[in-house]
């Protein structure tokens, strides 16, 4: 009998037997087929509970700041400092991602990143902890995020098919708000148990598996960019992205989202203690409504996404998201709150996925780091607005209006957007 058509699976430069495609297919469900290569299937399992930690530490260090002011543009100033370290570095990180080796800078951000984690741990264990001291370390894990997050992003590329980049983007989604829902619950719990002190010690734990896993892959070379000027490299990404209108509506309505929408987040703390009248642990409960509804939508592309248009999910969630936004700012009670909080992060999802995924696949690889950063300069860094603009409206006329008028601009945005382009809907 002759053998079947035999391949062989690159995967990240890892040697691994030939097998038989049918083989493959019959191990790994569709659902699951990124996880078929190893190196992908190792970050992965890392990056679960790195991922975990950080949103614990995300919670408390929101708590911890309410308790050391008691302001809600505290909050907004100390989320802002997170956040101008992306506005300005994400452009020249994603020029450095595609110049040297993304696995190296990986490594090297998730490091730091574990040492941040450490020093905030010891300054509230210590009782020595300033408002001061917490805006200089989220400022000091900005600048590790900046170069972090376009790094990341497109190294996936490089470690699983191009064939999968869509499932290896969801099982990213599905691992990032696991811990969104994990990690806030726990840390409700902890506060109210132990302190808050307990969370960033285990965040800064919480690095090592995801370190380790990178220390154990070699994810496959791809093409990188010929030395040159650092602004040349950045106008070259930029006029790419010039030239895709698709591209161009998706960051439009990325940075209309994390301006005016995303940094509702902000203000849980307040909606926890002011609005709703509960404690930490009802406060766990808003941070994770949002996050299980990110998870469901997560799991659902994950199993199902092949069968849709990317357009189609972009479009319905860019709409889903303020929709729901609008809801929450007028929520009758707690139990409302979690409900619209569940439906915002299902939408919010559902577009940063399926849009992530355009923007990964779309342009050459010597650009993708590029595209990359620009996604992060209007994803993340677009957030130090965003935070101080919510938490002065916070202030001024409370925070049911304050997100709801960055839930009616972002809707805006989203109707302009697939009014001015009418491809994006249909884009594969």
């Amino acid at each position: 009998m002759g053998a079947g058509p035999r391949c062989v699976v690159p995967d990240g430069g890892a040697d691994l037997p030939e097998v038989t495609a049918a083989a493959l297919a019959a191990r790994w469900p569709v659902a699951l087929r990124a996880l078929r290569h190893r190196s992908f299937r190792r970050f992965w399992i890392g990056l679960i509970i790195s991922v975990t930690g950080t949103w614990m530490q995300a919670a408390a260090q929101g708590w911890l700041v309410l308790e050391l002011t008691g302001s809600a543009l505290y909050l907004g100033l100390v989320g802002a400092c997170g956040s101008v370290p992306i506005l300005l570095f994400s452009l020249p990180a994603g020029v450095i991602a595609d110049r040297f080796s993304k696995h190296r800078i990986v490594l090297i951000t998730q490091t730091l990143a574990a040492l941040q984690a450490l020093a905030l741990a010891l300054l509230v264990h210590t009782g020595a902890v300033q408002v001061w001291q917490v805006m200089a370390l989220a400022a000091c894990l900005g600048v590790i995020n900046a170069f972090d997050m376009p790094t990341r992003q497109s190294m996936v590329m490089e470690l699983v098919e191009r064939r999968d980049i869509f499932n290896a983007v969801s099982l990213n989604s599905s691992a990032f708000n696991s811990g969104r829902v994990i990690g806030p619950s726990v840390a409700g719990a902890l506060i109210a148990a132990a302190g808050m002190a307990g969370c960033f010690f285990i965040n800064a734990l919480s690095f090592l598996p995801l370190i380790v896993a990178l220390m154990t892959i070699t994810p496959r070379r791809s093409r990188r960019e010929a030395d040159g000027s650092m602004l040349a490299h950045i106008g070259s990404g930029l006029q790419w992205v010039r030239g895709e209108p698709v591209a161009m509506a998706l960051l439009a309505v990325t940075g209309a989202s994390s301006l005016f929408a995303m940094p509702y987040t902000t203000l849980m703390p307040i909606f926890a203690r002011e609005v709703f009248r509960t404690g930490p642990q009802g406060f766990g409960f808003l941070m994770s409504a949002p996050a299980v509804g990110s998870l469901l939508a997560a799991v659902m592309m994950t199993a199902l996404g092949h069968r849709h248009r990317l357009g189609g999910l972009i479009v319905f969630g860019s709409f889903l998201f303020p929709v729901a936004l609008l809801l929450l700012s007028g929520a009758p009670s707690f139990t409302a709150a979690v409900c619209f909080l569940f439906l915002t992060g299902f939408g919010m999802m559902s577009f940063n996925a399926a849009s992530n995924t355009m923007l990964q696949k779309s342009p050459p690889d010597e650009l993708r780091g590029r595209v990359m950063g620009l996604r992060s300069f209007v994803f993340a860094g677009m957030a130090p607005l965003g935070n101080l603009q919510i938490g002065a409206v916070g202030q001024w006329l409370g925070p049911r209006w304050a997100v709801a008028i960055g839930a009616l601009a972002c809707l805006v945005t989203a109707g302009a957007a697939r009014w001015r382009v009418p491809e994006l809907q249909a884009s594969e």
